[in-house]
């Protein structure tokens, strides 16, 4: 079901987008929300995976040192970090999203946790659109409103199309991007210092691969 800012959204859209087709708009907003998500970091997720020491070498046995990581919304679009069991931070990479890797063994079987940068990914809901936290939209709908119009407006040889005004709408929604990214570094946070890693973490499921 849709929910009520998610219908605003559209509604405003359709409004001054005359003629335009729903699967037209369903597919710029896709693209749209993807943009914003990978630009920012808004949306993220810490993921708990347990982990177990080895006397292996990473050369040797690759999977020994990989952990799959499922978040429970979206699909990960890059690893922000790790910490261990005492929220110390430890040495990771993920060269395959959603596979993250130690660059040491641990010493003991544990539990660590990571933090994720989430974006959108199939399946859409029922109706058609992107899924993602609700609080989403209701914090930043004017700015996405602004990216759908632009993108919409930029297409060619459309009743709504016109380049200046795709142009206008595209500046003011990067202008809202870079405050969203800058919000997201401080943790929604007034005049707050850059958040680093490691803070609290909020547990969700793993699988090892």
């Amino acid at each position: 079901m849709t929910s009520v800012d998610m219908t605003r959204l559209i509604n405003h859209a359709k409004i001054r987008l005359p003629g335009a087709l729903d699967a037209a708009i369903q597919m710029e907003l896709f693209a749209l929300m993807n943009e914003f998500f990978q630009s920012t970091n808004i949306w993220f997720q810490d993921i708990a995976f347990a982990v177990t020491p080895t006397s292996d070498a990473y050369i040797d046995n690759p999977a020994a040192y990989t952990y799959t990581l499922t978040p429970t919304l979206g699909s990960i679009s890059r690893l922000v970090g790790v910490i261990d069991s005492a929220a110390i931070p430890q040495r990771a990479y993920m060269p395959i999203l959603g596979s993250v890797v130690l660059a040491n063994s641990p010493n003991i079987s544990s539990t660590y946790t990571a933090r994720v940068s989430l974006t959108v990914t199939d399946p859409v809901t029922v109706d058609g659109y992107p899924d993602f936290p609700a609080w989403i939209l209701n914090k930043y709908g004017n700015d996405l409103l602004e990216g759908l119009l632009g993108r919409m407006m930029s297409q060619i040889a459309k009743p709504y199309s016109s380049p200046q005004m795709a142009i206008f709408h595209t500046k003011n929604f990067k202008q809202a991007v870079n405050q969203a990214r800058a919000e997201a570094m401080h943790q929604n946070v007034y005049r707050g210092q850059n958040w680093r890693f490691p803070q609290t973490f909020a547990n969700s499921r793993h699988q090892r691969r």
